[in-house]
């Protein structure tokens, strides 16, 4: 059994991460298109693939949130 409010803490270390990890994926993601030498059509394709993954991370983000609002309200430590 894991106690809620540390449950919680990892929850918000998860949040953190994903907070962090969007604006870090693009900054890179940016960096590397400028440079490679890509044709514009494959840098298209990559940076499609690239936002899919941004929204993939902004629902994981949601349903963190979600996550921990429910546990926030629930009563004891039985998780």
């Amino acid at each position: 059994m894991i106690k809620k409010e540390k449950l919680i803490r990892g929850i918000d270390s998860a949040m953190d991460i994903q907070k962090r990890l969007v604006p870090l994926l693009n900054k890179h993601i940016s960096a590397s298109m400028f440079f490679s030498g890509l044709p514009d059509k494959d840098k298209e394709k990559i940076a499609q693939r690239f936002q899919a993954m941004a929204i993939i991370h902004t629902k994981h983000m949601d349903t963190l949130k979600s996550i921990k609002e429910e546990i926030t309200k629930g009563g004891g430590h039985v998780y």
